[in-house]
């Protein structure tokens, strides 16, 4: 027996190591396989992050494309109800003039082709020249500005841009398969502005200095740019050269003094 005796410890000693290596073994193993789960969970982390980014990054940038930069920031910290009272801006209407006429000679697939191809240039000009566009109606383009950016230039500003679109429906005509001729009200005045809606919002302009705006466009003639009396007295003493003045029978208004830009 007493060799059996004398294995015993060695027996015990091996089983012990097995005992510990195996433990070992699966506590490393175990180790392993959360460390490559937490690596994979942190990978998935990393990815819904940037995609979460990139997606917020693209709601920013149509909420940009739909609401002045400054509003948009102001409703993505949270303020919902913006509203504003502006003492002196100036506001533009434009129309394509028989546009209903025109409408009809072609597809509605060409005729929406065509008003974005030219308001599209309406809108780069705006953003070179720092005029908010507010919106579209239809064939009417409607922009602004002194708002929500202050600019003591706003008359002028809004003149030489309505010069440029002038310009602008000019050369889209010499390659356009649909030629199109635009007429141009301006007003100056006191507004009121902010965004209604919760869904499909919209950051609008109020105001008789609204309303005149677009009566001064109507006045219009085809190719021409009609401001008020208001945007004269801004502009009298510039170099912007106007034509004598104008008594017009303004609907809802009555005979207002007006001007054409030369």
């Amino acid at each position: 027996q007493k060799p059996y005796i004398d294995q015993m410890p060695a027996f015990w000693i091996i089983s012990v190591i097995t005992i510990l290596g195996s433990v070992i073994l699966l506590f490393y193993l175990k180790q392993r396989a959360i460390m490559k789960e937490n690596l994979k969970l942190e990978s998935m982390v990393l990815q819904r992050t940037a995609e979460l980014n990139l997606e917020r990054e693209k709601s920013d940038e149509l909420l940009r494309a739909i609401l002045p930069n400054e509003i948009a920031v102001e409703l993505k910290d949270g303020i919902h109800s913006i509203g504003q009272n502006y003492n002196d801006v100036t506001i533009l209407f434009a129309d394509i003039v028989n546009f209903t006429k025109t409408s009809s000679e072609y597809s509605a697939n060409e005729i929406v082709n065509a008003l974005n191809d030219l308001f599209t240039l309406f809108d780069v000009r705006a953003q070179k020249m720092g005029v908010e566009k507010i919106k579209t109606i239809g064939d009417a383009y409607m922009a602004t500005c002194g708002l929500p950016s202050l600019n003591e230039k706003h008359a002028q500003v809004m003149v030489e841009y309505a010069k440029g679109m002038i310009e602008d429906v000019r050369k889209y005509n010499n390659t356009a398969k649909i030629p199109f001729n635009i007429r141009i009200g301006l007003n100056s005045g006191p507004v009121t502005a902010g965004v209604i809606g919760k869904t499909k919002f919209i950051y609008d302009v109020w105001g008789n200095t609204v309303n005149v705006a677009s009566r001064m466009e109507t006045a219009a003639e085809a190719g021409h740019i009609k401001v008020s009396e208001t945007v004269y007295k801004h502009l009298q003493d510039s170099d912007i050269k106007f034509s004598s003045p104008m008594e017009c029978d303004i609907k809802g208004k009555g005979l207002m003094t007006t001007y054409d830009i030369l």
